[in-house]
């Protein structure tokens, strides 16, 4: 917060003698905002790598889009308020859904900017409640993994079981080396090199000496298990769930998900809509998807709410090749 901003912030908040403007100038202000033609609906559209993209539709809100050509800022020019304490749980309990909210969205999209298809998970013999050790275990797997393969991505979502042992569910691309994987998760946990060694050499199998294990997780039917690897969408789904859990979970400042640093992140656009009515919106809306040239789409919609979300996507073999406006549509 710059000097200015933070003087005027003092003066709006503690000086009840600022001047404010008169009824007649607020008036004459706001009657300029409303002659103004209003938007019905925003826009916002995420394109990821591999030819993916996604918008999702809102309905703009008329107040907030006066308030912002008054030049209305209620950071700055609404007095601060003690709040009570059932208004403060109130108040933290929205902060935590919009949270939780970002970061499904974040998962989903490091998910389908990997083009991740498959499903690892790692967990422990032990029954291990400690979520700082896990973390701290984690970190030094993915140490232990990158010395042969420095370039691995993955998104890694942590569930916490009935028993309330910890494990963690991680998105990859392809087939991977799991016994590379199985030999840096049992380092990382305690295992002993002389153990390790005995199996990774001698094919000795730990079996009740393991202090823990790698598995890899076929689609679930209800996440397309027909499938011989995940689609993108149902992966994306299946990690986004724990978010949730995780932060009724877990401490306020933890981190609710790791993922690799090179992984690169979505370009964002926000813009007004020229549609008047919802129909209109979800056309826009498909348009804007239909003419990257997408080779699959997805759509949900909530007429009541006036929402829609539609996502699209070039299948991997068919990326730089197919042209604008070339759909197939998704079987239901």
């Amino acid at each position: 917060m710059t000097a200015s901003l933070r003087r005027r912030w003092d003066v709006v908040n503690d000086c009840p003698s600022v001047k404010v403007p008169s009824p007649a100038d607020e008036a004459r202000r706001r009657a300029q905002a409303e002659a103004q033609e209003i938007p019905e609906y925003w826009c916002k559209v995420v394109t990821l790598p591999h030819g993916q993209t996604e918008v999702s539709v809102t309905p703009a809100n008329r107040q907030t889009i006066i308030n912002l050509r008054m030049g209305f800022n209620p950071l700055l020019d609404c007095p601060r308020k003690r709040r009570t304490v059932e208004e403060q749980e109130e108040r933290d309990e929205e902060n935590r859904q919009r949270a939780s909210k970002r970061a499904r969205q974040n998962v989903r999209h490091l998910v389908k900017a990997i083009l991740a298809d498959h499903l690892l998970t790692f967990s422990y013999r032990e029954n291990v409640e400690d979520r700082a050790k896990v973390a701290a275990d984690w970190k030094d797997f993915v140490r232990l993994y990158r010395h042969r393969y420095p370039e691995w991505q993955y998104i890694a979502v942590l569930e916490k079981q009935d028993r309330g042992a910890f494990h963690i569910h991680v998105a990859v691309v392809g087939k991977q080396d799991i016994r590379w994987l199985l030999r840096c998760w049992l380092l990382a946990i305690g295992q002993t090199p002389s153990d390790v060694s005995e199996w990774l050499v001698g094919g000795v199998k730990l079996g009740e000496r393991s202090l823990g294990a790698v598995n890899v997780e076929p689609p679930k039917k209800r996440w397309g298990g027909s499938q011989k690897h995940w689609q993108r969408n149902k992966l994306a789904g299946y990690l986004t769930k724990y978010i949730g859990k995780e932060f009724e979970e877990a401490d306020k400042n933890q981190k609710k998900y790791w993922h690799s640093r090179n992984i690169i992140k979505p370009k964002v656009e926000k813009f007004w809509l020229r549609a008047k009515t919802f129909a209109h919106a979800v056309e826009e809306a498909h348009d804007l998807v239909f003419y990257t040239g997408a080779t699959e789409i997805g759509m949900w919609g909530d007429h009541k709410a006036g929402v829609v979300w539609i996502t699209g996507e070039t299948r991997r073999e068919l990326i730089g090749k197919v042209k604008q406006g070339s759909v197939i549509f998704l079987e239901d």
